[in-house]
């Protein structure tokens, strides 16, 4: 039997894309799953982005195509083998893994879970279709789930309930509008705040405004979660008798709910493969401890990566690397107390929580783990596995006052211990120059990976003049913002960007919006254009450049609206890497342009070496032509090559009259800076 046939035996639908993402195989099952697909004929050869963009029936069961082709391009490009659902144009769901392969590839399977969806579906009506007010809160007293009539209840008072949100500060403002009758939420708010005592009640009865009577239902569960039912009891009030069978059957009503709230409590949790906590259950564990009276014990954390697993799952593949996690969750739990708590943070991390020991003890604890695993097989698929760990081990106290804080301080000294040579344990030492500087890579990392993530990157445009003072251009400046609603600008992140090897993606981001506008540019007739910074290390990533072709392909006709800025020259080995592109692109009508001029040695010697049509004189140039004769000087030597070779050149950050002045005299007739244009929105430099 051919791997084709073999293929079509799956049940569920498979491709595998080579490292330039296009289709090298796929299944039958694929093709069943995604019918619209026959009228590209032949699909192997295509790109994903290809058959991702196909108009199909999918996009009729979301609320933007647009932005859900993006989103699946996103995914498709993570390939982190986290899984993710997509709408089916038969009206059905799929679950979608996919996973990079060792030469740059990606395997994607799809699941048919449309019957699991029904269940799903089938479980939130049966409490949408009660007639009792349904909800469901964290030890905190926030909102996890509420059903219909609770919901309408409130908002028959102009109250969303919402999750996340505080259900005390929902009753407080309902009563504030006069859904209740005066002074009967006291034992309510006493009862969800834990006053009520011990043998109190846990009910209480609540009077509407309007007259109508509730009977309030509460039930703490084993998580520390908290039920509420809510039924309405008017008529009971009124007969006495059958109150009392209503009582009844809301008990029976409130333990079903229970043991669903239970479930859905249990699963929020759990980690879904191992059966252990996650990092939500581990982080709310660590902030009750920090809760509690200061004199508590000492509580350390061990974030724990397992060397190399990778390897294990192209051995043998991700199903029996899974059965290998389960298998060490099992281990970890059998070398360790019963009151440790043992958490999978994802992949495959884990971490430990010890209360109660001091550091030696710690330290003793984890050695003597690392030493358990590293000598322990484990038998998965007929081959023996001998583990090594890194441990990165963090106390709570100082900058490590949370529990995110703490994570993130053991997480910072596993990447220490990682980087060392792994299979060692490492202690986070805020004075250590390797700690501090991976805890600000740890910290950028996941600020840049969230911000790409979300979408929080923000593109801003700066004009671009003529000698009128005329806008001939913008340059697209990229900015980040933070969760706080605060903006760092590119000095603040592009340097850990780089680090980090996430300038592709940033990249890949700032072309698609810049493209995009300039498109719009062109579609209004407006004869300006959007000039974007691409990294030479980016240039010559041939995934990069296929990418960017097909971009431009989306958008025919965009090409004599858009700029291409050289940066980052001197962060490849050899500039013939990116001279193919740059021909490509300027025979298709986008003008290339070298950036920083005159920052560096190289600026003349490349200019020998790539094909572009203007230079931009680098903003430090401008800064100290009045004052620096050397600047000066490079400044005449750039306008003089500029003129005999007939590039275009535009001198950057001009701010005062005086280096303007200056430029003119020496014959610059182009100009950007805080002089003309300070940075704004696309939407409110293009209007």
């Amino acid at each position: 039997m051919d791997v084709h046939a073999a293929l079509d035996f799956l049940s569920d639908g498979f491709a595998l894309f080579d490292a330039d993402d296009r289709l090298v195989v796929h299944n039958a099952r694929f093709v069943e799953l995604f019918p619209f697909l026959s009228v590209l004929g032949d699909l192997e050869g295509l790109n994903f982005f290809a058959l991702a963009s196909v108009p199909c029936g999918e996009w009729s069961r979301v609320s933007d195509p647009d932005a859900y082709v993006v989103e699946r391009m996103r995914r498709h490009h993570l390939a982190d083998g986290e899984p993710f659902d997509i709408p089916l144009e038969t009206g059905g769901w799929a679950r979608v893994r996919e996973r990079r392969t060792p030469t740059g590839g990606i395997v994607s399977t799809w699941t048919d879970i449309s019957e699991l969806k029904e269940v799903e579906q089938k479980l939130r009506d049966a409490i949408n279709g009660i007639g009792e007010g349904f909800v469901l809160l964290a030890p905190d007293g926030r909102i996890i789930l509420t059903n219909a009539s609770m919901g309408r209840l409130f908002a028959s008072a102009g109250i969303a309930l919402k999750a996340g949100e505080r259900f005390k500060d929902a009753i407080e403002a309902a009563q504030q509008a006069g859904l209740f009758a005066p002074g009967t939420t006291d034992d309510l708010l006493a009862l969800l705040a834990g006053r009520a005592g011990p043998d109190a009640e846990p009910r209480v009865e609540i009077a509407l405004g309007n007259g109508v009577w509730l009977l309030a239902g509460h039930r703490r569960m084993e998580d520390g979660c908290l039920v509420a039912i809510w039924t309405d009891v008017t008529a009971q009030k009124r007969r006495e008798q059958e109150l009392i069978d209503a009582r009844s059957q809301v008990e029976e009503q409130a333990a079903a709910l229970t043991e669903f709230a239970r479930l859905v409590s249990r699963q929020a949790r759990s980690d879904a493969l191992t059966g252990l906590p996650n990092r939500f259950a581990l982080e709310e564990r660590i902030d009750q401890l920090l809760a509690e009276e200061k004199d508590q014990p000492e509580i350390w954390l061990g974030f724990i990566d397992i060397d190399h697993f990778k390897t294990v799952n192209d051995l043998v593949g991700h199903a029996a690397g899974d059965r290998l996690l389960i298998d060490f969750a099992l281990f970890l739990r059998s070398q360790l107390r019963t009151d440790d708590v043992i958490a999978r943070i994802g992949g495959d991390s884990f971490a430990v929580l010890l209360v109660g020991v001091d550091e030696t003890e710690a330290q003793r604890i984890f050695t003597r783990l690392a030493g358990a695993t590293r000598s322990n097989p484990f038998l998965i698929n007929g081959h023996n596995f001998a583990l090594n760990l890194s441990i990165g081990l963090a106390r709570t106290g100082g900058p490590t006052s949370s529990a995110s804080s703490l994570l993130v301080c053991a997480d910072t000294a596993c990447c220490v211990a990682k980087e060392s040579g792994r299979d060692r344990v490492q202690l986070y030492d805020a004075g250590d120059p390797k700690v501090t500087d991976t805890h600000e890579r740890v910290n950028w990392a996941e600020r840049i990976r969230s911000a790409l993530e979300l979408d929080r990157l923000i593109l801003e445009l700066q004009a671009i003049v003529n000698v009128a003072g005329e806008p001939v251009g913008y340059e697209a400046l990229i900015r980040l913002g933070d969760d706080d609603g605060g903006v760092h600008g590119p000095a603040h992140f592009l340097p850990a960007a780089r680090r980090l090897g996430l300038m592709r993606r940033i990249d890949s981001w700032v072309c698609r919006r810049a493209v995009s506008y300039a498109a719009r540019l062109v579609r209004r007739g407006v004869a300006r254009y959007i000039s974007v910074n691409i990294g030479a290390p980016t240039l010559a990533d041939t995934g990069f450049q296929k990418e960017f072709v097909q971009l431009l392909d989306l958008h025919p006709g965009c090409e004599p609206a858009l700029r291409i800025e050289i940066t980052e020259t001197e962060a490849i080995h050899s500039l013939n890497e990116i001279t193919p592109l740059l021909s490509q692109l300027r025979r298709r009508g986008v003008r290339v342009y070298l950036d920083d001029f005159g920052n560096g040695y190289n600026s003349f010697d490349t200019l020998k070496q790539l094909p572009v049509d203007g230079i931009k004189i680098d903003w430090r140039v401008t800064r100290d032509l009045l004052d620096d004769p050397i600047d000066e000087a490079l400044m005449k030597a750039a306008i003089s090559i500029a003129y005999s070779l007939d590039l275009e050149l535009v001198a950057e950050g001009v701010e005062t009259d005086a280096q303007l002045n200056k430029l003119r005299q020496l014959g610059v007739t182009k100009y950007q800076g805080f002089y003309f244009h300070r940075p704004q929105t696309a939407e409110a430099a293009l209007g």
